[in-house]
């Protein structure tokens, strides 16, 4: 058996109806075995199993079958970490799909990279339209030092993302990573956690990642993303007391997913009173942040601070932080 340099865990709670293209993307015959394929059935009630285990048999070099209890979508990424022998690791939903071309591209190059993080251009689909997030001004498959501050303040930041990163496997495994389990938006701590003891950063031309956003449900719709926006203060109020202690870029790191959490209540997405609660905590648990975090919104929070109001700065926020409704 060759030796694996990707590992990618899918975690999959009832994805019949997309799972077929997203094992499709992975296991097309020319795809190598040094890939490492964990897919990982959160307790299905649907036919999921069935679909891994016709995929088992036709890839067995590369599928692995992992059949557990429902536990949400952390409890996939640490049973899938556990058993994990890549070089690398990364997630891939079992609703979105891989570019099979730039995947095997992306293994052949792997063999040659010692990063701590490689960073893969991805597309985000909507149903009018399609997105491409690719790096700007960078040197591809060159290693860059995460200290440097042109990284983390280039327009670069908008790819930092669950869909574009991959981390050292030995990096996941010394930094202890252990996702939340039985709440969304997990992934973000799968970012946040490892860039702390991470130093360096590869940027890969090819795009690799298809974000489908066109599944009604997903965690990221609106609607849901408000009915659940207390899984997101729990991930926020797990990491604030370390952060006095994240580098450079997990500082602006956290910056920027605090500045996603803001940007959503300035359109009214979230309770205020939750909000405020969330507002207190950053600014005493870590002012620098908090500092961090009003500049790059533009100030547009001291203001709701004082007025209690919603501000539509839309074309303004959407230009810095590059994010699509």
């Amino acid at each position: 058996m060759s030796e694996k340099l990707l590992s990618v865990v899918i975690p999959t709670y009832n994805m019949e109806a997309y799972l077929r293209r997203c094992l499709d993307s992975v296991t097309r015959d020319d795809v190598p075995s040094s890939l490492e394929l964990i897919v990982v059935n959160d307790g299905s009630t649907d036919g999921s199993l069935a679909i891994m285990q016709e995929y088992a048999i036709k890839r067995p070099d590369i599928v692995n079958i992992i059949d557990k209890p429902n536990g949400h979508y952390g409890s996939c990424v640490n049973a899938a970490l556990k058993v994990a022998t890549g070089k690398y690791f990364r997630i891939l939903d079992a609703d979105d799909w891989f570019d099979t071309d730039s995947l095997i591209k992306l293994l052949r190059n792997i063999e040659n990279m010692s990063s701590d993080i490689i960073v893969t251009p991805y597309k985000k689909i909507r149903r009018t339209k399609t997105i491409e997030y690719k790096p700007k001004n960078v040197l591809y498959n060159h290693m860059y030092n995460l200290t440097n501050s042109e990284i983390w303040e280039s327009q670069n930041f908008e790819l930092f993302a669950m869909h574009s990163m991959a981390f050292r496997t030995s990096i996941l495994k010394e930094v202890g990573l252990h996702l939340s389990e039985g709440i969304c938006y997990t992934d973000l701590e799968f970012l946040i956690y490892p860039t702390n003891i991470t130093k360096s950063i590869s940027f890969f031309e090819s795009i690799l990642y298809n974000y489908n956003m066109t599944r009604d449900g997903q965690s990221m719709d609106l609607e849901v993303r408000s009915l659940n926006s207390s899984h997101l203060v729990t991930i926020i109020n797990r990491f604030l007391p370390l952060s006095t202690n994240f580098n450079v870029f997990s500082l602006h790191f956290c910056a920027r997913l605090l500045g996603t959490y803001y940007y959503q209540m300035l359109f009214g997405y979230i309770n205020d009173d939750e909000l405020k609660m969330v507002d207190n905590s950053v600014k005493e648990k870590n002012l620098n942040l908090y500092k961090i975090v009003n500049r790059n919104l533009l100030f547009t929070p001291f203001i709701w601070r004082l007025f209690k109001v919603h501000f539509l700065f839309y074309e303004k926020l959407k230009r810095k932080f590059n994010i699509d409704r």
